[in-house]
């Protein structure tokens, strides 16, 4: 569901400055509309039509055809509404003033209206809010303001935060592998010979002892390979992590309440009129 919400303000300008920040905050500018005196614009179909092209009147002379009936007409074609709030709407506009419609969802709403009175928008119908006067004196397109009104002045600041991100890693695995080695190594083997060979000579009482059920025992001896293992730590893989610092610059904009003041003349009395 959508609801209008309306707003009346000083100047043309005025409000076409808030249509613009309407439309910067998402809002689709072919859903607001802007009424002055001497500026009808239908941001619908792109239409315009001034004071030189229309016979506007002021609502108070009772033109069938002037800035009164276009208000009614254009709050006929929005939403309704009575015409007591016409005729209070289009004399303001008549007074120099601007009417700004804005057709928003339910839920916006509120959010448009306190937009318009935060740009300095009165009679603000729509929104759930009680932003409406009791018709209150239109002069010259200018609000009269109650003693002691307070205008807050809203600046917005710039804040920076931090948050820390994944910004990926090293995921490390060890396992054993095998190579195949070669080493050589020099063995030595012991043969035993036996070799009979002949002699003539006399025979000793040694040799008669010698040969007497001796018995003579010869072993030999051989090597062989042997085969160990032995482990050494030859490198090592440190794992670890440095932070580091730099300097970022964030662009961005903020915004301000800007509240500008205007003198106004007072009523001059004339002396013939005494």
């Amino acid at each position: 569901m959508s609801k209008t919400v309306v707003g009346l303000f000083s100047s043309m300008s005025q409000a076409a400055q808030v249509k613009q920040a309407l439309v910067v905050d998402g809002y689709s500018s072919s859903d607001i509309k802007v009424v002055a005196n001497d500026d009808y614009e239908d941001v619908a179909d792109g239409a315009t039509a001034t004071a030189n092209d229309k016979d506007y009147t002021d609502i108070g002379s009772g033109g069938g055809t002037g800035i009164g009936e276009k208000i009614s007409h254009f709050f006929r074609s929005l939403s309704g509404g009575d015409e007591h709030a016409h005729h209070h709407y289009a004399t303001g506009v008549n007074a120099g003033g601007a009417l700004l419609a804005a057709t928003v969802d339910d839920d916006k709403a509120a959010e448009v209206a306190a937009l318009l009175k935060q740009h300095g928008a009165r009679d603000i119908e729509g929104g759930g809010s009680a932003y409406k006067a009791a018709e209150p004196a239109y002069s010259g397109g200018s609000e009269v303001a109650a003693e002691g009104t307070a205008i807050p002045i809203i600046e917005e600041e710039l804040v920076v935060g931090k948050r820390e991100v994944d910004r990926g890693g090293v995921r490390i695995y060890s396992h054993v592998v095998e190579r195949p080695v070669e080493a050589d190594v020099t063995l030595r083997d012991e043969q035993i010979n036996v070799e009979r060979r002949a002699v003539n000579r006399p025979a000793t009482a040694a040799d008669f002892a010698a040969g007497a059920g001796s018995i003579i025992e010869l072993n030999a001896t051989g090597e062989e390979a042997v085969v160990g293992k032995t482990a050494r730590v030859v490198e090592e893989v440190l794992v670890g992590k440095q932070s580091t610092e730099h300097t970022q610059a964030i662009h961005d904009s903020v915004r301000k309440t800007q509240v500008d003041v205007e003198e106004v003349e007072g009523e001059t009395v004339s002396k013939d009129r005494y």
